[in-house]
């Protein structure tokens, strides 16, 4: 697929966002909270990074403008239903910053609203990995790693976050999910790897004993939508350079510099964010679609 900056800032930047609140509603709910304006810090950060990436999800919508009828497709759309969980979560995130800045005196009502943000986040991670898991006509998208993987680099990441906010107390726990996510993206990259080319053109025309087959002239004289979107050539230099560049800086880099103490940790958030920035590209660069049989792939 073709990686657009819009859905590699929409991924990226609301997974750390969700991530982050995460951390910080599990906080409160273990009786570990930070401070008032560490809390508003967190809640604010969460708000600005969901935020800017709900925003640049819309910017690759062919329409924009009717963004809002997603909304109304809940019994169908993956879409649908992440755009419906990523404004309910709005509610608890806006209640716990406002009560805590403002004073409201609504205290009894912090656990719950964490409780809710919590399970909207998680939620919400979920739905947005199943926009790409559902899909059957992508092989590198349709497999469980897609769904594991999504929450496991928006915790992991927002528990890099939440150490710049809050402090050290729990490096060690983010370490460990740092490797977590190390792990599950190598085993996703062996799992794609090994599934490459298992589907033929001759099975897409289901011709499977009829020898080689090969197009005797376009469909049609120009590329259409699906050749647009999901005809990007990914070479394999530049594979194996992004595949560095995500494992260094979202997992390796990040895990090292926490262990050693590095005390910048706004720089290890922004080498993390690159990171994941350099893995969702190749997230979306790698993925091809069974419709490219018909025009220029032997193989997908």
């Amino acid at each position: 697929m073709n990686p657009a900056l819009s859905v590699i800032i929409f991924t990226t930047f609301s997974g750390l966002g969700y991530g982050l609140f995460i951390w910080l509603t599990a906080s409160i709910l273990i009786g570990t909270p930070p401070t008032n304006d560490q809390s508003v810090i967190s809640i604010v950060l969460t708000f600005v990074l969901v935020s800017i990436g709900l925003i640049s999800s819309t910017v690759h919508l062919g329409h924009p403008e009717r963004a809002w009828r997603a909304f109304s497709q809940w019994r169908t759309s993956w879409l649908s239903r992440e755009g419906i969980m990523s404004i309910l979560t709005y509610g608890p995130m806006v209640f716990i910053g406002c009560n805590i800045y403002f004073n409201l005196g609504f205290d009894v009502l912090i656990k719950p609203m964490a409780i809710l943000g919590l399970i909207g986040s998680i939620i919400t991670v979920f739905t947005t990995s199943m926009i790409y898991a559902s899909l059957k006509a992508i092989p590198a998208w349709h497999n469980k790693w897609v769904v594991i993987g999504y929450q496991a680099y928006a915790i992991s990441s927002g528990g890099v976050a939440y150490i710049m906010v809050d402090g050290w107390q729990y490096y060690k726990v983010v370490i460990a999910l740092l490797l977590f996510a190390l792990l599950t993206k190598i085993l996703t990259w062996v799992y794609i790897d090994k599934h490459r080319g298992q589907y033929k053109r001759e099975d897409a025309l289901g011709l499977p004993d009829f020898g080689k087959a090969s197009p005797f002239e376009p469909a049609h004289s120009q590329k259409n939508y699906l050749q647009r979107e999901m005809g990007y050539d990914l070479c394999p230099k530049r594979r194996g350079l992004m595949r560095w560049t995500a494992l260094g800086c979202g997992f390796i880099l990040p895990a090292l510099l926490l262990y050693i103490g590095f005390p910048l940790t706004p720089i290890i958030t922004l080498i993390c964010l690159g990171g994941m920035m350099a893995e969702r590209w190749l997230f979306f660069a790698e993925a091809e679609h069974v419709v490219r049989l018909y025009y220029d792939r032997d193989s997908i």
